[in-house]
């Protein structure tokens, strides 16, 4: 399985951008794998998609859908939102009638911005006999958490329960130092690696963005390890503190906002 979060970020006008974080993850009863993809950004037009629950199927579609959608085919930019996801859902549903290889749970989780310069959401949800395409509310005007999913799930539950309370109640980054907080000692076997980032913006000028991760002055990008040796200058970094950093030097950006790292509530 897997531990995903996704949640909304607002300021004072409104929501403002969107994001989905993953584990890095996959398992079975004996083995483990921490450095799969498990978000995908579409750099064509404002969507994020993110998954849980079976992965050979579905990282394979996820990864294909984006490549074709790239590539400037099966979703355009004037498109809004609920034709792209239609569009989306369709097509894994066809790919899936031909998938006979299991029926394991299937929980696929899209975020888009649409024509008003909104977020909707949407999880596609195979329960081993049907697809269900069902809405997820986002029409907020506070930062909120709009899903988390995964065997992590309960796990981040109970531990945001100490977090919303403290020094960084109401705030968009307490969702991610929860998350990374979860990630560096998880009780759940199926739940680690590192943390993988994806993020939607309000403008109309942003379409989905792959953000990079700073973990313990090491860099990741889409769940593998980046040296020195790549130029990965035009990525976006985010540390454990959810700010933006240099590539170079792998600290906080010259002039980024500080954002002080979430203390828990005490009783």
């Amino acid at each position: 399985m897997t531990l995903i979060v996704g949640w909304l970020a607002c300021d004072q006008r409104g929501p403002c951008s969107a994001y989905i974080a993953s584990d890095s993850r996959i398992s079975d009863n004996r083995n483990c794998y921490d450095n799969s993809q498990k978000v995908f950004a579409l750099k064509n037009t404002p969507d994020i998609l993110g998954y849980c629950g079976e992965t050979l199927f579905t990282y394979e579609i996820l990864a294909r859908l984006t490549n074709i959608c790239d590539s400037g085919m099966l979703l355009s930019s004037d498109m809004d939102y609920q034709e792209r996801s239609e569009i989306i859902f369709s097509e894994i549903q066809k790919a899936h009638k031909a998938y006979k290889l299991n029926k394991s749970v299937i929980r696929i989780y899209h975020i888009g911005r649409n024509s008003k310069r909104i977020f909707d959401a949407s999880l596609y949800a195979w329960n081993g006999k049907e697809w269900k395409n069902s809405k997820i509310e986002t029409h907020y005007n506070k930062s909120i958490k709009l899903f988390s999913d995964g065997s992590g799930k309960n796990e981040f539950e109970k531990c945001f329960l100490d977090f919303k309370d403290g020094n960084n109640e109401g705030t968009s980054r307490n969702y991610f130092h929860c998350f990374c907080d979860i990630l560096k000692d998880s009780k759940d076997k199926h739940t680690g690696g590192v943390p993988q980032l994806v993020g939607l913006y309000n403008g109309n000028k942003f379409n989905g963005m792959y953000h990079g991760t700073i973990i313990d002055g090491q860099a990741y990008y889409q769940a593998l390890k980046i040296e020195n040796c790549y130029e990965m200058s035009d990525v976006r970094w985010y540390n454990e503190n959810f700010e933006i950093c240099d590539w170079s030097t792998k600290q906080r950006q010259i002039g980024a906002m500080i954002q002080p790292i979430s203390k828990k509530a005490t009783p």
